[in-house]
């Protein structure tokens, strides 16, 4: 048997806390997955870059 309280009396965090929480957890992820795709994209152009002067 759990010793933790179950009932949703246990969880006394408010609504508006939550979700605050979870918008700020969102817009960190959503950063590093935009700084991520940046990243990407500026290997993308070099390697391109590369191929097209190695063609030349």
């Amino acid at each position: 048997m759990s010793h933790f309280p179950t009932t949703s009396r246990s969880d006394r965090t408010s609504p508006h806390v939550k979700a605050t929480v979870r918008e700020t957890s969102a817009a960190e992820v959503w950063e590093e997955i935009e700084a991520e795709r940046q990243a990407v994209e500026r290997r993308t152009a070099r390697l391109r870059a590369m191929r097209l002067a190695k063609r030349a």
